[in-house]
C-alpha cells in the first residue's frame, strides 16, 4: 500500500510540475506588445464588399497616436441599373483607433462622400504581419472587418479590407 501511495504522490508531484512549467512558458516576460505607435505611416487599402459585389481602393495614414485620415474610391453597382452599370464613389475619412497588445484593435471613423453624405463606421482589425523597427513593433499588414453593413454600397453588404504599409520614401 505504501508503494501505491508513493506512486500517487509522485504522479501528482510530476503533474503539478508540468502545470507550473506550462504556466511559466505562457507568461513570456520578454514578449513585446503592439501599441498605438505600431500603426504609423501610410497604408494601401483594398476593400472587398460582399462576394466581390464592389471593390474599394484607398490610402490610410495612421499617426502613431491613435488618429487616422484616409481617402478612397469605390467601384460599385449603380443602384437600380438593369444593365450592370457601375458607379465610382469617392470620399475621405477621419477617425481614431485603439490597439491591443495582441495586435487586435478597433477603428472608429467618419466617412464623407464627395456628394456630401456623412456616415460613421466601426471596424475590428488584426495585425497580420509586421517587424521590429527601432525596438518598436510596426504593423506591415492588417486585415479588418466592418461591424455594420456598408453605408456606401446598398443592400446590407459587409466590407472586409486588407492593408499593406507603404515605404516611407513615397511620402
Amino acid at each position: 500500500m505504501s508503494n501505491k501511495k508513493s506512486l500517487i504522490a509522485l504522479t501528482a508531484f510530476i503533474f503539478t510540475g508540468f502545470l507550473g512549467v506550462s504556466a511559466a512558458n505562457a507568461q513570456n516576460p520578454n514578449q513585446q506588445c503592439y501599441t498605438l505607435a505600431s500603426l504609423q505611416g501610410t497604408y494601401a487599402v483594398i476593400g472587398n464588399y460582399g462576394s466581390n459585389l464592389a471593390i474599394a481602393f484607398g490610402v490610410r495614414y495612421f499617426d502613431g497616436n491613435g488618429n487616422l485620415t484616409a481617402s478612397y474610391l469605390t467601384n460599385e453597382p449603380t443602384p437600380g441599373s438593369t444593365t450592370g452599370a457601375r458607379t465610382i464613389v469617392s470620399g475621405t475619412q477621419v477617425g481614431t483607433y485603439t490597439v491591443n497588445c495582441n495586435g487586435t484593435g478597433v477603428i472608429n471613423r467618419v466617412l464623407t462622400q464627395a456628394n456630401g453624405t456623412v456616415s460613421n463606421g466601426v471596424d475590428d482589425f488584426i495585425i497580420t504581419g509586421g517587424a521590429v523597427q527601432a525596438g518598436q513593433l510596426l504593423a506591415a499588414n492588417i486585415m479588418d472587418a466592418q461591424r455594420t453593413p456598408s453605408a456606401i454600397v446598398a443592400g446590407g453588404v459587409f466590407l472586409v479590407r486588407t492593408y499593406t504599409r507603404m515605404p516611407d520614401f513615397f511620402y
